[in-house]
Parts: structure tokens; sequence; C-alpha cells
């Protein structure tokens, strides 16, 4: 069997694949990338997946690509002119209090300070301050994010330097809430409980808001107030297929059905992969990995390959969470969900069906944390709650007149004191009960949810393992702690998408800056291997 050969194998068809396949497509090089699915996405595949509702999209992954349009990808990729279609939003995100009150977080800060001051007079004060710290952070993370955290490049670090002297007033408060915890930001500031629950939602932490560095995911918040977000029309799955599309017509491919077995590696180089059907592709300049670096590092690689130390760190390289899961709730219901009672307190005319919502209360929080940390469901009120109806932007999504909707839980069991799927005495899983304690919590904001479900899928991070195959079921492929970034991004010495093979680079979420769906490690790694090829053939 003749082997094939391109300039550039890229292994895994998700979004960061995708990224690093385009941008070596447009530098002219010769780029296959191969999936072991049958189809593309990665996490950010969207399917049919409920047998109840085979007409209702889901998106059991992931949600909406809010860092979207803070990294170079989205403007630079230009894929609307490549189908991806989006609706905006504003604003994008909503808070929803138990007792029907709630806070929009608008594109301009004061907009939600003018919601804010409902509440406290004092509170709509401090937020604006507030937002103008966030503002601050992320300029200065924004920059970072796109340098390679294992060199002293000149001009990323000259970004990031301009960034830090612009905010030099703010950069003591910008290191205490990157590196603090959330409830410290948050109780230094805000006095009224609705608001405190509020930003206590919105911090984004897969993490308690306790522990020091959740206050770094305030960059949800900060990102709000940098762009509005804009929904894809297709959903989430929309993005890979558009960057997909765009790369075809570079002369660029993808392979679906093509699980990679092993990294050639010949000379201590890495030339190449051979998939598990036996075929090889060899590769001219460069292996992209955008699976996670514990499965690239650890699984393919032919053992010997890294020095007894390295291969120790992959093995070490953090994917439990602290022991920390998540879930995700898809559900598709007959008919259309409604907020009637939030928006007729509100009064403002505003259509809560489009915008994400987050529901959870400070104290609910760090007990579903607690208990999932004891392997132990949270309670029903305790939830936090990330919640999208997508057919409220994109009916296209469901039959008429229906509603499909997602959940993704910020932080679940991870390893149960019962098996997931194992019935007890009434014939009910555990997974069963999760699914019932969601929907019960849900009803208690949404009109219809009971009365309207036709059914729904309930993932784990068990799920995640088996069917997208990130080590750990991590949605993020690395935990998102302060050990575990920048130049410890995955791990000591294998920061910076260049390995410690020549020929291998990682870029996928387990690479600095991080997971989510932005495009930055692809985007990176895409750039280094072109750095890289520069240097050895000059």
């Amino acid at each position: 069997m003749t082997p094939t050969t391109v300039d550039v194998v890229v292994i895994g068809a998700g979004h960061n694949g995708l990224v690093a396949a385009n941008y070596l497509a447009d530098a002219g090089r010769s780029v296959l990338v191969v999936e072991a699915s049958d189809r593309i996405g990665g996490f950010t595949a969207s399917q049919r997946a409920i047998p109840e509702a085979p007409d209702h999209l889901t998106h059991p992954y992931s949600f909406d690509p809010f860092f979207w349009d803070s990294f170079p990808p989205a403007k630079e990729l230009q894929l609307e002119r490549h189908g991806l279609k989006r609706v905006r939003v504003d604003p994008g995100l909503v808070y929803l209090d138990p007792e029907d009150a709630s806070i929009g977080f608008w594109e301009d800060p004061r907009r939600t300070a003018a919601e804010i001051e409902r509440f406290s007079r004092a509170d709509a004060r401090a937020y604006l301050e507030f937002a103008g710290l966030l503002r601050a952070f992320s300029d200065v993370a924004l920059a970072y994010f796109v340098s390679n955290p294992a060199r002293l490049d000149r001009r990323p670090l000259a970004r990031t330097a301009r960034q830090a002297w612009r905010h030099r007033a703010r950069l003591r408060d910008i290191a205490s809430l990157a590196t603090g915890s959330a409830a410290e930001a948050i109780a230094e500031r805000f006095e009224h409980p609705v608001v405190r629950n509020a930003l206590h939602s919105v911090a984004g932490s897969t993490i308690p808001n306790s522990a020091d560095g959740s206050g770094a995911g305030f960059l949800w918040l900060a990102n709000q107030h940098r762009h509005s977000h804009q929904h894809p029309i297709g959903g989430v799955q929309s993005l890979p297929d558009a960057l997909a599309r765009r790369l075809e017509g570079t002369g660029g491919s993808v392979q679906v059905e093509a699980p990679v077995a092993e990294i050639l590696v010949r000379g201590g180089r890495a030339v190449g992969v051979r998939l598990a059907d036996g075929r090889e592709i060899e590769a001219r300049e460069a292996v992209v990995a955008s699976c996670d670096p514990k499965t690239a590092l650890g699984r393919l690689l032919p053992g010997g390959t890294l020095s007894p130390e390295l291969e120790t760190r992959v093995d070490g390289i953090a994917v439990r969470n602290g022991g920390y899961g998540q879930m995700k709730v898809d559900l598709a219901f007959s008919g259309r969900l409604s907020l009637g009672r939030y928006e007729k307190w509100r009064g403002d005319g505003l259509d809560l069906r489009k915008p994400m919502h987050v529901l959870a209360t400070e104290a609910g929080i760090e007990r579903a944390f607690a208990r999932s940390a004891a392997g132990l469901l949270p309670y029903d009120d305790d939830w936090s709650m990330w919640n999208v109806i997508p057919t409220g932007v994109d009916p296209s999504q469901a039959p008429p007149d229906q509603d499909n909707f997602y959940c993704y839980l910020a932080v679940a069991p991870y390893e149960p004191e019962e098996a997931w799927d194992v019935p007890d005495a009434g014939g009910h899983t555990l997974r069963d009960r999760a699914g019932q304690s969601v929907v019960r919590k849900l009803s208690m904001f949404y009109e219809g949810v009971e009365q309207l479900e036709l059914g729904r899928r309930i993932l784990n991070n068990q799920d995640f393992e088996r069917l997208v195959g990130a080590s750990g079921g991590n949605i993020t492929h690395v935990d998102m702690t302060l050990s575990r970034g920048g130049p410890r991004r995955p791990a000591r010495g294998l920061a910076g998408y260049a390995t410690p093979v020549p020929g291998l680079f990682l870029g996928g979420s387990g690479s600095h800056p991080s997971g989510g769906i932005t495009g930055a490690p692809g985007y990176m790694a895409a750039r280094e291997v072109l750095r890289g090829e520069k240097r050895r053939r000059s």
C-alpha cells in the first residue's frame, strides 16, 4: 500500500484542527485532516440524537461560541464567505433569579448597570467600576493569549506590554482578580443578594468560586462587554462546517472515519500517522495534533519517544478537574417555552428566548461543588446552569412552533458514589434521577418544561470520553487551573505548541490559551509550524 504524502497531517477535525489546517493551506501547504468520528466537529459537533424527537437538533458537547469574535480567526478567515451565518443578540447573557427578577448583561456595561440600579444604586456604581477593570483585564489577557508562552517573542510580548502599560494603574487589581477568587471579587464590591447571585452565576468557573484562580472566570463577563454574542444559524456545527468548506476551497481535505493508531516517528522526527486500518499518511513538514495532549503524547506516540521524565509529566496531565465533573442536558419540546413572568417583571419588551440564561445562587454554587466532590448529585435548587433556547433565534433547528434546548451544568459528580447507569430497586438510574432533578429546576423558570417535553439526552464526562475521545472526558482537554496555564499548559516542558519531538505540534484546547471555542490554539500551532519550517529551510 503506497502511503499518501502531504506537507501537514492534522489529527482531529474539531474547530482548532480545522483552524490550523486553514492557516497552513493559506500558506501554500498541502494539508490533510484526519478525524476518527464519522463527522467533523469534535466537541463542536451538533447531532439529531434524541430518539423521541429525531427532527430536533442537539448540541451535546459545547455551548455557543461566545469567545470566537475575540480572536484572530474570526476576522481573518472570513467564514461568512463560506456559509457561516449568525444572528447578533444583545444582551447575550441574562441572569434569571428564582423570584422572577433578571439582570441582562449587555454589550454596553452602562445598560447592565442601569438594570442593577433596580436593586442597588451603590451596586450599579460599583458595577461600572468593575466593568472597567474587566475591560483592562481582558485587554491584557487577550494580547497574552495569542503569544507563545514558552518563548520570549518580541512582537507578542510588546503587544502584551503595551496593554499592560496602558492599564498600569489597574495592574495590581488585574493580578488580584486573575489569581484570587471570584467570591472575594464579588464580596468586596457588591451588597444586594440578587446582584451577588448574578455575578456568581456568570463567573463561569469549573472550580468553586471560593477557590484561588476562579476570578479569572470573569473573562466570560468581560467578553460580553467587548462584543455582543452572535448565535450561529444551524447550531454550533455550522462553525466547523464553514471551516471545512473553506479548507476544501483552498485545496485541503478532510477524511472522516479515519482514527489514528500511531504517530510515525523516524530518526527522532514525526513524519506522519498510521491509521487504524493500516494506511499510512506521510507528512513532509509536520503533524499537528488537535486532539488532547494526553492522547497525542501518551497514546499515539510510540513508547520511548519521550524521555522518561516527560512521559511521567504526560501521564500526570490534569484532566479530572479536581474531581468536579460537568454535564450536558439536551431537551426537545413539542411547543414553545415561555419566560412570560420574567418578561412581565422586566416590562421592557426584551425577548428573553434569545439570550443565554444563567441560573444559580451564591450559596447553591458552593453546595453543588461540595456535593459533586463527594460523588453526590446537587440538590434541585443548587444546579449551576447555562441554558440556551437555540430555536429562540433559529427556528430551523426544530419543527415549526417547537423548541430545542440545552443546559450546560457547570458542576456535577465526576465519580459518583453509584454508577450512572445501574438501575436502583425502583428501576431508575442515577442518570435518570439527574435528568429529573435538572428538569424540576428548569420548570421553576420556564413555563411548559414538563408539559411539552418530548425527550432528553443526558451526557457526563464518561460519555464525553467515550463519544469524543478526550482523556477523562475533559471538555477543555486539560484542567483550567492556575497550575495548568501559560508555560505550564499542558505540562512543564510541553507548552508552546512545538513538542520535544521535531515535526510534532500540539494545537488543541489543551494548549495555551485554553479551552472554549476560540480557534486560538489552532491558530498559534499553525504559526509555529510555519515558523519552524522557515527556520529549518534557512
